[in-house]
């Protein structure tokens, strides 16, 4: 039995409530953080849309993936789910590949992206479709125009 069917076995007694699946793999997650990242704890509240009844079929695989064995990986979930072409494993593969500012995705950003993608696709789309482009035209770098203070390999040579 997964810990879909414990969660609404659960329910049915009246001993527990939509999302508790969720919530426990979330306090396992917060458990690896170190003290430094402690600020990463905070998880967003997700009543409204993963753990929606109208979104059974989403949480139902989340809940597949949670099942799974330490390391989990995405693209082992039976049946995946696609939604406007899209599935988990996309989902995690894109995120994570087209946005260098991303260093780890937990399964409850994947789902709730295949959320997204059920009730606002074009947005969804557009956060899928996005390319940081900072990276490319330098913003990050401190502009100095006249290379002072720069090591004489990095100093502005004129033509």
């Amino acid at each position: 039995m997964g810990c879909y069917e414990q969660e609404q076995n659960a329910i049915a007694a009246g001993t527990g409530k939509r999302g508790d699946a969720a919530r426990a793999y979330f306090v396992e997650l917060d458990e690896q953080i170190s003290e430094e990242a402690s600020c990463l704890k905070h998880r967003p509240d997700y009543s409204d849309t993963l753990f929606a009844p109208e979104h059974d079929d989403i949480y139902q695989e989340f809940c597949r993936y949670i099942d799974q064995p330490e390391p989990r990986f995405f693209d082992t979930v039976e049946n995946p789910l696609s939604i406007e072409g899209y599935t988990a494993a996309d989902i995690y593969r894109i995120m994570l590949g087209s946005n260098p500012r991303i260093v780890a995705l937990d399964g409850g950003a994947v789902y709730s992206m295949l959320v997204r993608l059920r009730d606002q696709p074009e947005l969804a789309k557009k956060v899928l479709n996005f390319r940081p482009t900072c990276y490319q035209n330098g913003c990050g770098n401190t502009y100095r125009p006249t290379g002072e203070s720069l090591p004489p390999a990095a100093r502005l040579t004129s033509a």
